[in-house]
């Protein structure tokens, strides 16, 4: 336990030097290129649901606002902290890939029904908007993220006891 809470910390001080450190930030620049796809992929979803919206960069133009999808609501930070949890897991590097690969998706799904429920609040009931943006949906991110590792540390476990038993 000792060991996964020390590598669980190293990857993520990497990870987040990585996005946050500004001379590799502005070098690398892996969340504007990581938000413009995820603000591309949202104008879709959004217009799905019946909201006028035009994608420009890290924004969303609705009829009656505008969206910025920062670093924290492009799905990233949630992404990070569930890659550093089964990076920092022992298990095969063929079951942290699958990991990553899978529940990163998975995360990326949740988080653009989370931009389009965000944008849809913003449309029709602004001024519940702050407090669905900074704690429920926020926290509801989180939440899944955590849920997701579960679910991976489940299928890690369930495939160790196969193969001992074979």
């Amino acid at each position: 336990m000792k060991r996964f809470v020390l590598l669980y910390i190293l990857y993520m001080l990497i990870a987040f030097v990585l996005i946050d450190y500004k001379p590799l930030h502005d070098l690398l620049r892996l969340d504007a290129f990581y938000t413009a796809v995820v603000v591309e992929l949202s104008r879709h979803l959004i217009e799905l649901i019946g909201i006028s919206v035009r994608a420009d960069g890290a924004f969303l133009h609705l009829s009656k606002s505008i969206m910025e999808v920062k670093f924290g609501c492009n799905g990233l930070e949630a992404i990070l902290l569930y890659s550093a949890a089964v990076l920092a897991y022992p298990a095969s590097w063929k079951a942290r890939l699958a990991g990553i690969v899978i529940g990163s998706l998975f995360l990326q799904l949740f988080n653009l029904l989370r931009i389009a429920l965000l944008a849809w609040v913003l449309e029709y009931h602004p001024s519940i908007f702050p407090i669905m943006h900074e704690y429920i949906t926020q926290s509801i991110m989180i939440a899944i993220a955590f849920v997701v590792f579960l679910v991976y540390l489940q299928n890690v476990t369930r495939h160790a006891r196969t193969q001992k038993r074979a």
